[in-house]
């Protein structure tokens, strides 16, 4: 009686989460309907490519996310396509707001109506700590204004939410990688072509109208764009093909992976975009380190050894170097720059600036002030910690301060692991830039990275998965190594 009762219940609680689904699902398909209706233009399949993604993702999640991060990675290029067709049409306006739809439609489908309690919807504390930080940005009235700061947040809280999709295995590891290699392969090899052929018609005619100061590495000389909103994010995401490419090669041997290495690196140093081109090299350097027994000090040896040549490398290559974007870095790295045309200085400047300012209040002054989407606003303070002050002042840092305490603790046992390595090197290829609000696609990538990496425990060989406590029995692994060998002393092996 009791089974049957207990089966009827979850029959009910099935039929009620796949009823509340279909009636979201259905909601969803009249909303955009009228909106296509009414909109017209490219807007219109955009729509209705993220209604179809949405649908399809409640069978299987590895779709919302593979579509979010496509339209969030090459949100740029849309956007300048999209306003090259249309200059009149609102599809640059809602562009970077899907892969956030998405996102959050899928913490809906599988967290809240999928019902999931206790360990199965659990998350670490610090994530929920930088959470709460983010929301409470957004409800600030200061700063940038209610309206800004509430837009900030909720871009940011729907990108972080691929923490715990990937945390939780919603998703599979396997799709991030995948969707990682060829789409930032494709997105590194449109760098190129743009800093050998120069811009296409429709990032041209973006740069003209909407060119900012930063996208120039000289007199009329333009960074190559790439698929990301902004030159610095189609950099952010070479820097991440870098780092997830070096950590397969080291784990397959497969040569096939040095193709994503060359391109991704020779597309993040032409662009000139420091913050990510050193860490990539970084991450190359760092691989050696995969799967050691110490990693920590076989990481520190190859990068002591390897630094000198570095800088001498780059001191005897520089004068050969045609392309402005790989000067700008060449010339970093051999110590050669010149003080007073260097803008390293402005940038130290801006971090300091944002810090001490943000440090004055304990709750900060909202999100809007680290958005492009305000017109006072920054669009970055240049790192998470001077972000986090803006936006949540002593709590903001705090909060990002045991992030990075709780990441830095796994570190030595995520490079042990062979299948974590690759995410590790994600966050390790954009260190300093995880609360970028304005990366629509890198931001969901980095915190679905994180997820992982917070899946190891702070002990070494310790994985904290439900699969693999499947696969070793409730004893786990040590007892079972115990019990083989007291079977083989008994046999008199």
């Amino acid at each position: 009686m009791n089974a049957h009762s207990g089966a009827r219940r979850a029959l009910e609680g099935a039929v009620t989460s796949k009823s509340l689904a279909g009636l979201v699902i259905f909601a969803t398909v009249v909303i955009f309907t009228v909106l296509s209706l009414t909109i017209g233009g490219p807007a219109v399949l955009l729509i209705l490519a993220t209604l179809l993604a949405m649908i399809l993702s409640v069978k299987s999640p590895d779709i919302g996310f593979v579509f979010a991060t496509v339209v969030g990675v090459g949100n740029g290029a849309i956007r300048r396509v999209a306003g090259w067709l249309d200059p009149s049409g609102v599809a640059t306006q809602i562009v970077p707001v899907l892969p956030a739809v998405v996102l959050v439609f899928l913490y809906i489908t599988y967290f809240v109506l999928g019902r999931r309690s206790g360990a199965d919807a659990n998350a670490p504390k610090p994530f929920m700590l930088i959470a709460v930080v983010v929301v409470l940005a957004g409800v600030l009235p200061a700063g940038a204004g209610l309206l800004n700061n509430m837009l900030a947040s909720a871009l940011l809280l729907a990108g972080m939410l691929a923490f715990l999709l990937t945390y939780h295995r919603v998703i599979s590891r396997g799709s991030v990688i995948r969707v990682i290699a060829w789409l930032g392969s494709l997105n590194a090899a449109y760098m190129i072509a743009q800093e050998i052929n120069g811009l296409t018609p429709w990032d041209a005619y973006w740069v003209d109208r909407f060119g900012y100061s930063a996208l120039y590495l000289g007199p009329n000389v333009v960074r190559p764009l790439g698929f990301g909103a902004s030159a610095a994010e189609s950099a952010a995401m070479c820097a991440v093909l870098v780092g997830v490419a070096v950590a397969r090669l080291r784990v397959t041997r497969n040569p096939i992976w040095f193709v994503p290495v060359s391109l991704g690196l020779y597309a993040v140093l032409t662009s000139g975009t420091r913050t990510f081109a050193l860490p990539a090299l970084a991450a190359i350097l760092l691989g050696l380190a995969i799967g050691r027994r110490r990693p920590l000090l076989v990481g520190l040896i190859a990068v002591g050894i390897t630094l000198p040549l570095v800088v001498v490398f780059a001191a005897r290559l520089l004068p050969a170097v045609s392309s402005p974007g790989a000067a700008r870095v060449l010339t970093m790295l051999s110590g050669e720059e010149n003080e007073q045309t260097s803008t390293v200085g402005i940038h130290q400047d801006l971090i300091l600036t944002s810090l001490l300012r943000g440090l004055s209040s304990i709750i900060g002054t909202g999100s809007g002030q680290v958005s492009i989407l305000a017109s006072a606003g920054l669009g970055s303070s240049e790192q998470d910690i001077s972000n986090m002050a803006l936006m949540g002042g002593v709590l903001g840092v705090i909060a990002m301060l045991t992030i990075y305490i709780s990441f830095v603790r796994r570190v030595p046992a995520a490079f042990t692991d062979e299948q974590v390595a690759p995410f590790l090197f994600i966050a390790i290829a954009t260190a300093g830039q995880w609360m970028n609000v304005g990366y629509y696609g890198v931001t969901p990538l980095v915190w679905a990275a994180l997820g992982v990496v917070f899946t190891v425990r702070k002990r070494r060989y310790e994985v904290d998965s439900d699969w693999e406590r499947r696969a070793w029995g409730k004893d786990g692994w040590s007892e079972q190594v115990r019990r083989g060998l007291r079977a083989r002393s008994q046999s008199g092996r």
